[in-house]
């Protein structure tokens, strides 16, 4: 498993500004912003347009094997606000979503889940935002 993550500064910076919006609301899970952000503070932080298209970054399409079972799942990591795991839409605050943030393709990830700890494998990222030159810039 590897440990280094490579983020875009824009996803840095919304992310960073997400974790500090929702940290005054009551009803969030303080437990996952707090390790959203230092998922973020620790991770090599890169100019867009430089990302490889084999890294995972938000709004990025991929398929992801979990092997304990040998399952694969499409996914998409989004924000909070959008997701919904039955139509694999998987929000970053979720411990899977946090875990596959700034890996690439051939990584595994270990996770948090209900019955313990998971390992998936990311096996392809299928759409990136970056490499079909979208997400490009902090503000448009």
């Amino acid at each position: 498993m590897g440990n280094e993550i490579i983020l875009t500064e824009v996803d840095y910076v919304r992310l960073n500004s997400l974790i500090y919006r929702l940290l005054g609301k009551d009803n969030q899970d303080i437990r996952a912003l707090n390790f959203l952000n230092i998922e973020i503070k620790r991770a090599k932080k890169i100019y867009p347009k430089k990302i490889m298209p084999d890294f995972v970054t938000m709004n990025s399409h991929i398929e992801v094997k979990f092997l304990e079972t040998g399952k694969t799942r499409e996914l998409k990591l989004v924000y909070p606000q959008y997701a919904n795991y039955e139509e694999g839409l998987i929000s970053v605050l979720s411990p899977l979503g946090c875990a596959l943030l700034g890996f690439k393709a051939g990584d595994s990830v270990a996770f948090e889940a209900i019955g313990g700890t998971q390992i998936v494998r990311i096996e392809k990222v299928l759409f990136q935002p970056e490499a079909n030159g979208e997400d490009l810039l902090l503000y448009a």
